[in-house]
């Protein structure tokens, strides 16, 4: 957490970390602050849900990368942007793109728990991984004829890898209502 306060695009001495001025406390208040501050939310949101997903399967091995359910989202999200074939404009993605992903995603996870039933402990884990290669296969393709189709559009692979954009207050706020309620779900 201290070393985000302090590298970044302008690095803020440790002295101006704990009593701030000028642009230094701009940057420490409004910008380093709630990035941060989301990326700590999106840790324990990531956390509590793999923590449900291993309840519900019943099976302390599975994470979203096991279970399928990682490579299905990623599948989702790269898929959307074949939508550009379709000539729909490029900003319409970014509202399609979180369903689709969330609808892949829990395919993948279904497909998994089904071949697991009818095979038992190891099979969840072996049918996770039978899926998380198929999907991420789909991927490996989409992304291929995307960037030979389309080289104007940004590296996909980088997007896949995940970014934490610069954040303000308020989408800190908002994300932290979510994950409260996200643990007060899992809890009770």
């Amino acid at each position: 957490f201290l070393l985000g306060l302090i590298y970044g695009d302008v690095t803020i001495p440790i002295s101006e970390i704990f009593h701030p001025s000028g642009v230094y406390a701009y940057i420490l208040l409004n910008i380093r602050l709630p990035t941060l501050t989301v990326a700590i939310l999106i840790g324990a949101i990531l956390s509590t849900s793999g923590a449900v997903l291993q309840m519900l399967l019943r099976n302390p091995l599975v994470d979203p990368y096991i279970s399928g359910t990682a490579s299905g989202g990623a599948f989702g999200a790269v898929l959307t942007y074949l939508l550009l074939m379709l000539n729909l404009p490029f900003s319409w993605i970014i509202y399609f793109q979180p369903l689709v992903a969330f609808f892949t995603a829990t395919l993948a996870t279904l497909i998994t728990i089904m071949i697991g039933k009818k095979s038992g402990y190891l099979g969840l884990v072996i049918g996770g991984v039978l899926v998380s290669f198929i999907f991420s296969s789909l991927v490996t393709v989409i992304l291929s004829v995307m960037s030979a189709k389309y080289p104007q559009i940004p590296p996909l692979t980088f997007w896949l890898l995940g970014d934490i954009s610069v954040v303000g207050w308020f989408n800190a706020i908002i994300l932290s209502l979510f994950a409260i309620l996200l643990l007060y779900f899992s809890l009770s």
